[in-house]
């Protein structure tokens, strides 16, 4: 029988985290969630062009219909401290109404509802920042252990946990990183990660695959200034987001915007072309050394390879929208550099 390796991450949660159980309601943090997520950040790790290889690799790891995984995971934890407690506000201007929206709820769209006299509010659980809980990993050989590790050690960078994950919710801290990652110090920094010179070696000399990936295109921006809280460094970066992503095109316009996350939905119906369709920017909130920053990582990919019909049944042309995607985000990412700083 193999020699079952194990490895306990500390936890910290930075950031609201909307985590939904079985009802879709109430929080919960489930292992298969996790794992989905891990597999997300590890197929970005590789950048590989050969698809094949990459499944073969990716199913030997987590698993596919046809063989079992490399590893288990567990969650433990005494209670999580949850809330629907209503947010800071920090309001920003409505294009073309006279209200004003709180950017945190505009950010965490899809977990509020309004009411006439109340305004927003909740729907959900979600678990508060300064919560704490273990993620016990044991796989069942050592090369494995070392991607999971790799893996972990990047999904803890950029990436977070739950509803929102993209917009800057779900963040979390390993805070017994030093440990956990000593396996990997001559691969990746553990003190210092969000150098250049750190994050060059995520990056494959390869070009844009049909999967999100770190790829030669991709880019980090970090604010300007540290914050002293979480709201405050997600705000900050979420209403330069905002911004620009209005600045695209004029405001009954989807042409430009539909590739910065579909669907787009008004009154008359939807204005893109794809059903669905995630971003391809992860805005993360880091706490170092006591303060708070702000990233926003541009993870660059095809738009939609093997897809062939719009969601009106049209044949897409590949080449267009590839083309579109690009020059969309080659625009987006120019008013990012005036915005914030580039780190990559």
């Amino acid at each position: 029988m193999a020699n079952i390796e194990k490895i306990s991450f500390d936890i910290e949660t930075i950031t609201p985290m909307f985590l939904a159980g079985a009802d879709g309601k109430t929080a919960e943090l489930r292992p298969a969630s996790l794992k989905g997520l891990l597999r997300y950040w590890w197929r970005a790790l590789q950048a590989d062009g050969d698809l094949n290889r990459l499944r073969d690799n990716e199913s030997g790891i987590f698993g596919s219909i046809d063989r079992g995984g490399s590893f288990s995971i567990q969650i433990k934890h005494e209670s999580f401290r949850i809330t629907r407690t209503k947010f800071a506000n920090y309001p920003v201007p409505v294009e073309g109404k006279t209200f004003k929206i709180n950017i945190l709820e505009y950010l965490a769209y899809g977990t509020l509802e309004y009411e006439k006299g109340e305004g927003n509010y909740f729907t959900r659980d979600y678990i508060q920042p300064n919560s704490r809980f273990k993620v016990i990993v044991s796989c069942f050989n050592e090369e494995c252990m070392k991607e999971i590790l790799k893996t972990f050690y990047v999904f803890g960078l950029f990436g977070g946990l739950g509803s929102r994950n993209r917009n800057g919710f779900g963040g979390f801290d390993i805070s017994n990183k030093t440990i956990v990652f000593e396996a990997i110090k001559s691969d990746f920094s553990i003190d210092t990660p969000y150098t250049k010179e750190n994050l060059i070696k995520l990056i494959k000399n390869i070009s844009t695959q049909p999967y999100s990936s770190f790829s030669e295109q991709t880019k980090l921006f970090r604010s300007k200034k540290p914050f002293d809280s979480w709201d405050k460094a997600l705000a900050n970066v979420g209403i330069i987001y905002k911004q620009i992503r209005s600045k695209l095109e004029k405001r009954h316009s989807f042409e430009k915007r539909q590739y910065i996350g579909s669907p787009i939905v008004e009154k008359k119906g939807t204005k893109s072309f794809l059903e669905r369709h995630a971003k391809p920017y992860f805005i993360k909130i880091s706490k170092e050394s006591g303060n708070y920053h702000a990233y926003i990582l541009y993870l660059p990919s095809r738009y939609c390879d093997g897809l062939d019909l719009d969601i009106s049944d049209k044949k897409i042309n590949h080449s267009k929208v590839d083309n579109d995607f690009n020059n969309v985000c080659v625009e987006f990412n120019k008013h990012l550099n005036s915005e914030m700083e580039l780190v990559l």
